[in-house]
């Protein structure tokens, strides 16, 4: 895992289509990451046993990375502590190209840009090859909006509170 695919056409192509794909955003991920959610990371770990496919938009790497540097410039967390990059290295990247900009921008969905990065790229691979992983209640409607299943391994997380609001 961990390649970049070389273009928007992805779906249907070999190896993807020999277990279960999961199109994976940053609400999850980071939570992952950062330890918060003892489902999550269940999940995660279970998903990769399998051996099911796990996909994300390049905008994936871009968040869990800034976020994590950002926590480790104002000190809250030792640098070098994470290493967000053991987990980005299981991913196929979704590269941000006109086409899915294009797509993006016109999706009639209540998204900001980044959430319609995402949720376009879950698009590109197929709605009905993916399952959009997502803790965030507007991406979530959106990819079920377009035909997506979704699955979110955060909500009713012992030790995670509720999600609260439109970005829980």
């Amino acid at each position: 895992m961990g390649a970049e695919t070389g273009g928007c056409e992805v779906a249907g192509t070999g190896a993807e289509d020999t277990g279960q794909t999961w199109f994976v955003d940053s609400s999850v991920l980071l939570c992952i990451v950062y330890g918060s959610s003892a489902n999550a990371t269940s999940w995660f770990d279970a998903v990769r046993a399998r051996g099911d496919r796990l996909v994300g938009s390049r905008m994936l790497r871009l968040e869990v990375l800034r976020s994590v540097l950002n926590k480790e410039v104002v000190g809250i967390i030792k640098p070098g502590a994470l290493n967000p990059g053991a987990f980005l290295a299981e991913f196929d990247m979704m590269p941000i190209v006109p086409m899915l900009l294009d797509t993006a921008e016109t999706l009639a969905q209540p998204l900001g840009g980044a959430d319609a990065i995402h949720v376009a790229s879950a698009l590109f691979y197929g709605s009905d090859k993916v399952t959009f992983v997502t803790h965030d209640r507007q991406q979530a409607t959106a990819a079920r909006n377009l035909g997506m299943a979704v699955h979110d391994p955060v909500t009713d997380d012992p030790i995670r509170p509720p999600a609260s609001g439109l970005h829980g």
